[in-house]
């Protein structure tokens, strides 16, 4: 028994001993029928939450709640809420009720299924007395978790009005538990789905946690084809409508499997399976492809001496990046956070070809010293694995060993400056000491300092003054035409490598028979 259950069984003790009810609510009751260890264990009691302050009066108690009937009380760093058996008032707001209404005063257990009556589904609308071990189930939970079955506590439509946020909630059990939803349930969702109306009724940043909750899940693709089904997604992210038209179609020769939806969802999938993985990673993965419809082109070539249409979707990563930074301030998520994931799209396409050994060394370093390496690592692989082709052809795309054996050689290289990540050697010092002043010229240095380190120029301090000096004349000569072209050349990322890619030519002829260009992912 761990330690929360043990601290919340206690708290129910207490409860009892002052002749109230002090039972286990909801998630908890739930897991546990599950065989599975709940993260927390909230309780529900008839006390008032005058009455939970004076029983916990030796307890640290928050009292964020109060208004709502909720004590937080905290013992060995863990936290227990304890709520007031309550009726809800209306709902002006469609998320939090006008009033509450404590239940104290009427039979307990009428009282209990009173409050289970305002829950949102049956799975969640159960109660355990941790000390008799006795269990209250009004509503059929207990035979819904038997049957994975997710359905609503009464009439759905109700649930639902009460706070749209709801349909959200049930994608995402259906994702965390791979239940299926109760057709009564289902059709409620349909039929409703616009009263989701983000950023009105339910805020953006509601709707952000509860997409987290889906694609952390154990399955994501069952809660996001869930939005799809259900019109759920066209409300927060219309975006993702586009990947199952006309213009979503796959090349046949990389992508037999289909749409650029169905592929998604493979890559998602597969991505599930990584031990470590975020909310940023989750979301890259799932907008990697968002812009192939907007940057589709087809070319007709023949194979085998048949006539087979041909799809590119040339630039659809650095379109889909912009539509990554939008896609994640609309979800009022933070900067880190929009950095990251678009990155993760930007990058996706690039890091299929990272694996050429003529690659200079430099932008190899300054790839596997980027924090979010491994992240690009695992899009990569779920890339490839995540198609129709055959799985000796997807294996045989993975660069993940060949990265993961990169990385570490990196790391430990014997020569400390060229290792992934070392301090940089030539810096502002050196160059202000050579009579330069902090401004655009600076940047053009450090960057050269960097790749000339990197490929191995100079190992030291003192190589890298030597370095600066043999160059020193030739950056004072520069005018600021010449910097403002050098850092042109920059802002391409020095990490980047363009593949070659071969141009769209209608009627295009590949004599091997084979694709002449690189469209995998």
């Amino acid at each position: 028994m761990n330690k929360a259950r043990n601290i919340g069984k206690a708290v129910c003790r207490k409860l009892q001993k002052h002749g109230k009810l002090g039972l286990f609510a909801g998630g908890c009751v739930r897991d546990k029928k599950r065989k599975k260890t709940p993260k927390d264990y909230d309780v529900v009691t008839n006390a008032t939450p005058e009455e939970i302050k004076r029983i916990f009066k030796r307890d640290t108690c928050l009292l964020v709640g109060e208004a709502f009937g909720i004590i937080m009380v905290i013992r060995q760093g863990v936290q227990i809420e304890i709520a007031t058996l309550r009726g809800d008032g209306q709902y002006s707001d469609a998320r939090r009720p006008d009033s509450v209404i404590f239940l104290n005063d009427l039979d307990p257990i009428e009282a209990l299924r009173r409050d289970a009556e305002r829950r949102d589904l049956t799975i969640n609308a159960m109660y355990e007395d941790p000390i008799s071990g006795v269990i209250y189930d009004f509503f059929g939970g207990m035979d819904d978790i038997e049957n994975g079955i997710i359905r609503a506590v009464g009439d759905p439509v109700q649930r639902i009005t009460e706070d749209p946020l709801r349909m959200l909630r049930v994608a995402r059990f259906a994702a965390k538990l791979g239940f299926e939803v109760h057709p009564t349930l289902l059709t409620a969702l349909k039929q409703n789905a616009a009263m989701l109306r983000p950023g009105t009724a339910v805020a953006f940043e509601r709707i952000a946690n509860e997409l987290e909750g889906i694609l952390l899940s154990a399955a994501p693709t069952v809660g996001l084809e869930l939005l799809m089904e259900t019109g759920l997604m066209g409300q927060f992210l219309p975006e993702m409508l586009e990947m199952t038209g006309e213009k979503a179609m796959g090349d046949p020769i990389w992508h037999p499997e289909g749409s650029a939806w169905v592929h998604t969802m493979m890559v998602v999938a597969q991505a599930a399976k990584e031990e470590e993985k975020s909310f940023e990673f989750m979301l890259g993965v799932f907008l990697h492809d968002i812009a192939k419809p907007r940057t589709m082109t087809t070319r007709v070539e023949v194979i085998d001496g048949a006539e087979v249409v041909r799809v590119s979707n040339k630039g659809h990563a650095e379109v889909g990046c912009e539509m990554a930074k939008v896609i994640c301030r609309r979800l009022k998520l933070s900067a880190d956070t929009t950095q990251r994931v678009s990155e993760i799209v930007r990058l996706h396409m690039q890091m299929h070809d990272y694996n050429d050994p003529t690659i200079r060394r430099s932008k190899v370093n300054r790839l596997m010293s980027r924090p979010d390496i491994m992240d690009l690592i695992k899009m990569q692989h779920a890339d490839c694995m995540g198609t129709g082709r055959p799985l000796a052809e997807r294996q045989a795309s993975s660069h993940r060993e060949y990265y993961l054996g990169l990385l570490e050689a990196m790391k430990n290289d014997p020569t400390p400056s060229m290792r992934a990540g070392a301090s940089q050697l030539l810096d502002g010092r050196m160059i202000i000491a050579r009579g330069f002043k902090p401004g655009p010229i600076f940047r053009v240095i450090k960057e050269a300092g960097f790749e000339a380190q990197a490929d191995g120029e100079f190992t030291d301090a003192e190589g890298a003054e030597k370095w600066l000096d043999e160059r020193v004349e030739g950056y004072r000569a520069m005018t600021q035409a010449d910097i403002t072209a050098a850092l042109a050349a920059l802002t391409a990322d020095a990490s980047e490598v363009k593949p070659v890619m071969a141009p769209v030519v209608a009627g295009s002829t590949s004599s091997s028979g084979q694709p002449g260009t690189k469209e995998c992912c």
